[in-house]
């Protein structure tokens, strides 16, 4: 689509001494409204437009086959010369209220425009624009803050062939002046050439940016200065914060200047495309802000604002994994707040917490900058310290204890702590649990002390007990019955997950006791394979539950007969990780929930949700894939009626290989022969009959998995 307007390669002209009968027949006989008029000398003298000629002509009742056209004709027309922007040929017809605009060049005229052909090229244009804009949400996948406003500087330019891209995101306080002195809390630059010091935020935004106004012609000073040229645009960006409150949200805008000449010649659709990324960047960087802001509280405990212990967890890895590498110690400490059951008892449980947040806050305060302080249980905290020895930290904590003894808790009642230290092996062997275990040693001796001290963890704590200290056997009950509750506990909840996964598939007529029939062909196929017991077992919980992440998916797209479209394609495509989601804090179905995210993938790496290629795809996932499409297939579903055995089988062999793994489908085909061979009659064998024949294998194991166990004696 063109950008401004040039020569075409033939118009329709008249002399100026033509009949206005002849310019009648001339119109009718080319189907256009109006010709361009030219004087002897062949220079443009005016516009006939059938207006013309029915309000000067026929309305004075003049003889049409005498008068000619340059006595009704327009002398004084608006026109415009080759190479006006399209947008601002639009301009200028809308300005003077006309329908056609003539081309001129050299006192020639070489092209006439109208309302209907500017309006068409609009329409593509807009429609080009609309499908080129739409293609940067397939660049913004990152829901990570930071990664997400990196893609937004890299792609955006390209829209616009810009130079150079920045963007700047701050947060909204009560003080719009307070936040004008801050620097950006998210900043993305890609080869602009402005200073730190130049990244203020405007103090007005509805006096810097306008309704819908992006465009600029010039660049501001300190960007000149620095290099930088125009024109620019500045699109204003707004994006909610995780909380509810408005105040809660980022606010800023991304500049580009250095556009392409295309930008400038056609302000009209430059703008136009901005208008559309900045909904595309809105609605992407919300959701980027929500996850940031959702994980940031996951890392915060709630009530002290300190670290949580999944942050704990994350810094102590990567310090044992950093010091193992550059061997270089490191000590960790266990507070315990004293009596801090007492402290509830008494003074009541608002008292407690405000004792912990003093505590919290007095820690802080003393706590070097590489520290992690974090909320670690009810009344303990634990700090992390890098490149530190134990008698560096014994220091510490004995100036953080006689901080602590100067907080009243309550008139008259002074706060104390305990605290327990571990540093980490002269060899840096050590696990994260191994740490935090000598720690805890040390905190239990530091109580048995009498509390109010610091301790730090030696051999002695660990030595072995002799056999007659302790009471074996009674460790082994109670071992027992713990195991008990835990087993107790994991079948009652697969019972629980089975009773929703046959809830869900009841509401669809079509998918009726999908999952069950699922398991017993993967169970079919997987003993074919004379997979491991064990492996059987997992595989088969896997299938049971393997559906569950469709209660994610709207029931219209689920039951929807004809052919999906990209965007449903896109939000079916989202159960496995949907799944993930609900299961992945059930540590005993590790390896299920490793399973159930990869059922869709393919051989091939075709498949998702993380395009895994032949052995990659784990073997429990590889079989349930070829169980799932096999009940697909011999099943009545929205979008298809149900295929024989037969026409399964073929379908599948030939996808061998490509969409699945041979050797399930190869097991697969086995199992049918074998247990069709043993039919009476093998040209009525149907799904149902395999069914059958596998159910009676899997009774007991299914009457385990999903039994009511809620009154087992433990």
């Amino acid at each position: 689509m063109k950008d401004t307007v040039e020569r075409p390669e033939e118009i329709v002209t008249v002399a100026h001494d033509t009949t206005v009968k002849s310019a009648v027949d001339m119109m009718s006989g080319n189907q256009i409204g109006c010709l361009i008029v030219n004087d002897p000398g062949g220079k443009f003298a005016g516009i006939v437009t059938e207006r013309d000629i029915v309000s000067r002509g026929v309305a004075r009742s003049v003889d049409l086959e005498t008068t000619t056209v340059g006595e009704i004709m327009t002398p004084h027309v608006v026109s415009c010369s080759v190479g006006t922007p399209a947008g601002r040929a639009r301009e200028i017809m809308a300005a003077n209220h006309i329908r056609h605009l003539p081309v001129i060049d050299n006192g020639v005229v070489v092209g006439i425009l109208s309302a209907r052909d500017l309006m068409g090229q609009q329409l593509l244009e807009d429609r080009a624009a609309a499908e080129e804009v739409a293609m940067l949400s397939n660049c913004l996948k990152s829901i990570e803050l930071g990664e997400a406003a990196d893609t937004v500087t890299k792609e955006v330019p390209k829209l616009f062939q810009a130079t150079r891209c920045l963007l700047c995101l701050w947060g909204t306080p009560d003080d719009s002046r307070e936040m004008c002195d801050k620097p950006p809390a998210v900043a993305s630059n890609n080869e602009c050439l402005c200073g730190k010091d130049n990244l203020t935020c405007p103090a007005d935004y509805n006096e810097l940016f306008g309704e819908n106004e992006f465009y600029r012609d010039s660049v501001p000073d300190e960007c000149r200065n620095a290099g930088a040229q125009g024109p620019r645009l500045l699109i204003p960006l707004s994006i909610s914060g995780f909380k509810e409150d408005a105040k809660e949200q980022l606010s800023g805008y991304l500049c580009m200047c250095g556009l392409a000449h295309s930008s400038i010649v056609n302000r009209e659709l430059t703008s136009y495309k901005a208008k559309l990324t900045r909904e595309i960047l809105t609605s992407h960087l919300t959701n980027a802000s929500l996850y940031h802001q959702a994980r940031l509280t996951s890392l915060t405990d709630a009530l002290t604002s300190v670290g949580s212990r999944r942050l704990l967890e994350d810094k102590l890895e990567a310090e044992c994994a950093r010091a193992k590498r550059y061997k270089r110690p490191f000590s960790v400490a266990i507070i315990d707040l004293d009596n801090f059951k007492t402290i509830n008892d008494v003074f009541g449980h608002a008292t407690g917490d405000d004792a912990l947040k003093k505590l919290a806050e007095c820690m802080k305060s003393q706590k070097r900058i590489p520290d992690i302080l974090t909320r670690y249980g009810g009344d303990e905290f634990v700090i992390l310290m890098p490149e530190t020895t134990a008698e560096d930290a014994l220091t510490f904590l004995e100036r953080i204890r006689a901080k602590v003894q100067q907080i009243q808790v309550a008139k008259n009642v002074l706060m104390t702590i305990s605290c327990g230290i571990s540093q980490s092996m002269p060899d840096f062997s050590d696990s994260s649990s191994e740490v935090i275990r000598r720690a805890d040693l040390a905190l239990y001796e530091a109580k048995s002390a009498g509390r109010n001290c610091v301790k730090l963890w030696d051999k002695k704590m660990s030595k072995v007990l002799k056999a007659g200290d302790i009471e074996f056997e009674r460790i082994k009950k109670l071992k027992r019955r713990v195991a008990g509750l835990s087993e107790q506990a994991e079948r009652m909840f697969i019972q629980s997950i089975w009773g929703l996964v046959q809830a869900l598939e009841a509401k669809d007529p079509y998918a009726k006791k999908h999952s069950e029939s699922v398991m017993h062909y993967a169970i079919g196929i997987a003993e074919t394979m004379k997979i491991h017991p064990k492996q059987l077992e997992v595989l088969r919980r896997a299938a049971m539950i393997h559906d569950i992440g469709n209660i994610g998916v709207p029931d219209a797209i689920l039951s929807k007969p004809g052919k999906l479209t990209p965007r449903e394609r896109k939000i079916i495509e989202q159960h496995p990780l949907i799944a993930v989601r609900i299961l992945d804090k059930m540590s005993f179905l590790e390896q299920e929930v490793a399973i159930i995210r990869a059922h869709h993938e393919k051989w091939n790496g075709q498949g998702y949700p993380d395009g895994l290629v032949s052995t990659s795809i784990p073997i429990g996932a590889r079989i349930l894939a070829v169980a799932d499409t096999f009940d697909a297939l011999t099943s009545d579903r929205s979008y298809h009626n149900l295929r024989s055995i037969e026409e399964a089988i073929e379908i599948l062999t030939d996808s061998s290989g490509y969409d699945f793994d041979p050797e399930p489908v190869k097991a697969l085909v086995s199992w049918v022969r074998m247990v069709q061979s043993q039919f009476g009659n093998p040209d009525q064998f149907t799904p149902e009959d395999l069914l059958n024949s596998q159910k009676y294998l899997d009774e007991s194991s299914m009457t385990e998995l999903v039994a009511d166990t809620c009154g087992a004696d433990i």
